[in-house]
This record gives C-alpha cells, sequence and structure tokens, in this order.
C-alpha cells in the first residue's frame, strides 16, 4: 500500500484496538475498486524515494486557510525523514537506531518511542506498516467515482460512530495510467478539511539517504 494511506490508517488500527474483546468487529465488505488493487501492487518494490506535497488546512473558525509545503523520504528498510514547513520547521527521522523529531529550527533533537501518541501516525505510515485491503474494507465504506478522465476518486468513509468523530471521510485522487496518488483529503469530524498535493516520486541516492538519516 502506498506510505500516504498510512498517516490516516492509523485510525483504523486504533479502532481495533479499541473494541471490546467480547464485541465482533464488522465484516469485510466487497473487495476493493480495482483502482485501489493496482495501485497497492505499484509501490510493491518501489525504490528509496522522496515525494515533495502542499497541505491546506482550513478550518472552519479561521477566514483562511493555512497551507504549507513539505517533503518525505521514504526507504525500502523501512527507515524515514519527513518534513514541514519553508524554512522547514519541523523534522521527524526514523534510521536503523532511533525514532526522533525536531519540533523547530533551534529546538534539539527529541529520541521518542514509537507509540508516542504526538507522532505514531507518520511512524505508522512513513515506516512502511500498512493495514491490509480486509481491513479497509472491514472498517470503511469504500466507493469509487471517475472525478476526471483518467482519474479515479476513492472515498473512504469509517463506519464506527467513534472514528466518525474524528474522520469523516477520506478522497483520494489516482492516475490510471501512472498508479501514482495525486491528493488526499480529508474531512475531519469537526467540519476541518485537509488537502495534501502529491508531487512525482524522485529517486534517491544511498549518498543522500545516509546525509537525509543523520542528526
Amino acid at each position: 500500500m502506498n506510505p500516504i494511506i498510512r498517516l490516516f490508517l492509523l485510525l483504523l488500527m486504533a479502532s481495533s484496538a479499541a473494541y471490546p474483546q467480547a464485541v465482533t468487529l464488522p465484516k469485510p465488505d466487497a473487495p476493493l475498486p480495482p483502482i485501489m488493487l493496482a495501485w497497492a501492487e505499484a509501490q510493491k518494490g518501489m525504490a528509496d524515494m522522496e515525494v515533495a506535497f502542499q497541505q491546506t488546512r482550513t478550518i472552519p473558525a479561521l477566514k483562511k486557510p493555512v497551507t504549507a509545503a513539505g517533503r518525505f523520504w521514504r526507504f525500502q528498510d523501512g527507515a524515514f525523514r519527513w518534513e514541514l514547513g519553508t524554512p522547514v520547521a519541523a523534522v521527524l527521522v526514523h534510521d536503523a537506531k532511533e525514532f526522533r523529531v525536531r519540533e523547530s529550527a533551534d529546538a534539539p533533537w527529541q529520541v521518542l518511542a514509537e507509540d508516542d501518541p504526538r507522532y505514531r501516525m507518520w511512524a505508522r505510515f512513513l515506516s512502511g506498516r500498512e493495514a491490509s485491503p480486509e481491513d479497509l474494507t472491514r472498517h470503511f465504506l469504500v466507493k469509487e467515482a471517475e472525478d476526471s478522465p483518467g482519474v479515479a476518486t476513492v472515498t473512504l468513509r469509517p463506519k464506527a460512530p467513534f472514528i466518525r468523530r474524528y474522520l469523516r471521510q477520506l478522497d483520494l485522487q489516482i492516475s490510471h495510467e501512472s498508479k501514482r496518488l495525486l491528493q488526499l483529503r480529508a474531512i475531519q469530524g469537526d467540519g476541518a478539511t485537509v488537502l495534501m498535493l502529491f508531487g512525482e516520486p524522485k529517486a534517491v541516492s544511498a549518498s543522500d539517504k545516509a546525509k537525509l538519516l543523520a542528526r
């Protein structure tokens, strides 16, 4: 599965743990749309990569949306680096030894536990942990529509009421030709939205990887 969606699928994983043991989990629905299966298959064996993104957050209480640029690097061995802001304000890094964050340009590095609630979303999706197609259809209602020629929009709506309090809907735009995720929109329970637009993945050299993971 493409790493981007893992950011939001942590809610799915958390929902499984939140169910009492005596409660039966919902059954999976129909199989995922073919475009999502093709997209997931296309990600297997992807080389180390860098992806730039533009994030726009719209909050009902604010008159103007808040926009920030960012980049992330994901490596086949599970290591990653994530940056947000121009100039870079926040950095999250996971290498073979530790998981750490620097919350501003002047702040010191902090070493974290991977289950730190402030950062585990990023840790989950960037390190390569993923939910299966069965998990997706178990916890989400999934529908596909043609957004424009060559582009499919897949909508995921959580089934569980307690998840809908935090996340109402995810919309993924996927290119039929490249099997690339073009954008992702999350509609939160409070009406706020987060829209992420993704650039073309770029290859990363071994020497660049070493620099990106260094302190």
